[in-house]
């Protein structure tokens, strides 16, 4: 009896565990940001990312031990630097990336030539693209990653944090202007099909150069002073402030030099879609809340 009694229970339990975690062997698909469906017949073991910001929301998904390589510049979090290597921006080592007999390649969209993803695609391993660019789609490639992995998505608690910070920071209406700097030698910003952009409207800016033709235009001077930005905010590399923001200084005609409203940001920050964009967003916001209490009267009209 005592013995039958056990075998219930153990399998009672058994049973229970079947239903709240995810089978290390079931069959899963999902929807990549190209709306392609990926299927795994398994849950994925071995992955390769080519992306530094898909390598970071691997380790936000708590996949990171199951990164078999990434790429070049893939530098958080700290274990990320000691994953090997199978190339960089467009320029992948097969090779390399065949011996790792990978599961899942999970790709960036606009970081891969049609040739590279051609070669990829003839390796018969399923891909997944990532492509985020609202803070949204950050949160559902996280989701997807949870998915493919075979983790339980309440296990995950940057999900949580991405749920309460939508809510915090919806999209509102702007009342300001921002220009947003990349390089200085040549000028260059990002356009509205960046990912930048969701984090300027939540913080009820528009960036200035939103209906630029490319992604990352090349700018001249003149067409910042006419565009007249109230705020300027310069990444170039790393988190050192850039040297060349505090040239914008000598056109006092512009409201940002005016407003006093000239500041740097790690591009980590901005430009990577990951849950550190999470800081920069606060960081945009805390500026332009001051820009509002400082300057109550002084923003650009808006279209």
């Amino acid at each position: 009896m005592i013995f039958r009694s056990l075998m219930t229970a153990a399998i009672t339990v058994a049973c229970y565990l079947s239903m709240i975690l995810p089978s290390a062997h079931a069959r899963v698909e999902v929807i990549d940001d190209t709306g392609v469906v990926v299927v795994l017949e398994q849950h994925a073991q071995r992955i390769v990312s080519l992306s530094p910001h898909i390598t970071e929301n691997l380790f936000a998904a708590g996949l990171g031990d199951r990164i078999v390589a990434t790429v070049a510049h893939a530098d958080y979090p700290e274990p990320a630097k000691d994953l090997p290597r199978v190339g960089g921006y467009n320029s992948l080592n097969l090779e390399a990336l065949i011996q790792l007999q990978a599961d899942l390649i999970i790709t960036w969209g606009s970081g891969i030539s049609y040739e590279s993803k051609a070669k990829l695609d003839a390796l018969g391993i399923p891909i997944y693209v990532s492509e985020p660019k609202t803070l949204e789609d950050i949160q559902e490639n996280i989701r997807d990653f949870v998915k493919l992995g075979g983790l339980a998505e309440q296990e995950v608690s940057v999900l949580y944090t991405l749920d309460r910070v939508l809510a915090e920071f919806p999209r509102r209406k702007a009342t300001a202007t921002v220009f947003y700097q990349i390089w200085n030698d040549p000028i260059q910003t990002l356009n509205g099909l960046h990912i930048v952009n969701d984090v300027f409207s939540r913080c009820g800016l528009y960036n200035v150069f939103a209906e630029a033709p490319s992604v990352a235009p090349t700018l001249n001077v003149e067409s910042i002073i006419a565009a007249n930005p109230d705020l300027i905010v310069a990444s170039g590399l790393g988190n050192e402030r850039p040297a060349w923001l505090a040239r914008w200084t000598h056109y006092r005609s512009i409201n940002a030099v005016k407003n006093n409203a000239l500041y740097a940001l790690d591009p980590d920050l901005m430009q990577r879609p990951t849950p550190r964009l999470l800081e920069g967003l606060a960081q945009i916001c805390t500026w332009s809340s001051q820009l509002h209490e400082s300057n109550p009267d002084a923003h650009s009209p808006l279209q």
